[in-house]
């Protein structure tokens, strides 16, 4: 009976529009990756989420607003985990790069769906500044930590060939450029190898901290 009682009224209600929402969101993902925006419609993606057109402009104002929601997903979701994963590992920088690393290769980050995804985003930034605006407001953070680490690095290490923003802007062209590859030939090249790839770099950088993959 406490149970019952204690329920709030609407709860159910906020519950099925929170999936509703998520549910529009993620068949746009998996339109955007089939299709592209050239291909994208709301109806492509009311079928794929079984939904009629009037459920989209129910929760999303219009379908600018449902692809910034979407890309808002993907961004809060890659933060969320390189983030939660990099406070996990403690105090050490080495660890806590090693985290971010990891993350950015784990399948619920690095799919192939999902990476067409990015990519197509990436691919209108130019023309539609609000979805730069929305990348860049994840990304400046995740940006701040790696230079943050990287300059740790060079101070522990004692490494006087490190610039800290050239590092990590080579750490970050480096990812953006295995993702590419791995959307590109996922056949060819494997979420693993891409990973490693990526720490034999950092092993390159940071020889005191990171030993190869062999």
């Amino acid at each position: 009976m406490n149970q019952i009682a204690n329920k709030k009224p609407g709860n159910g209600r906020t519950a099925t529009r929170k999936a509703r929402r998520q549910q529009l969101i993620n068949a746009t993902i998996d339109s955007i990756s089939r299709r592209g925006f050239s291909g994208t419609t709301l109806a492509t993606v009311t079928k794929s989420a079984k939904l009629s057109h009037g459920t989209v402009n129910f929760h999303f104002e219009n379908k600018e607003d449902l692809y910034g929601q979407t890309l808002g997903y993907l961004a809060r979701e890659h933060y969320d985990h390189w983030s939660t994963a990099m406070a996990a590992a403690g105090p050490d920088p080495a660890r806590q790069l090693a985290a971010i690393i990891e993350v950015d290769f784990k399948s619920t980050i690095c799919s192939t769906k999902k990476l067409a995804v990015w990519f197509a985003f990436w691919g209108q930034a130019k023309y539609r500044p609000t979805y730069l605006k929305i990348h860049n407001n994840y990304d400046n953070q995740r940006w701040a930590e790696l230079k943050r680490l990287c300059t740790e690095l060079a101070r522990d290490g004692g490494y006087a060939h490190i610039e800290p923003t050239e590092t990590t802007r080579n750490i970050e062209a480096m990812i953006d450029g295995l993702w590419l590859q791995l959307l590109l030939h996922p056949k060819k090249h494997k979420r693993s190898k891409a990973r490693d790839n990526c720490f034999n770099y950092l092993a390159q950088l940071f020889p005191k901290h990171f030993s190869r993959c062999d």
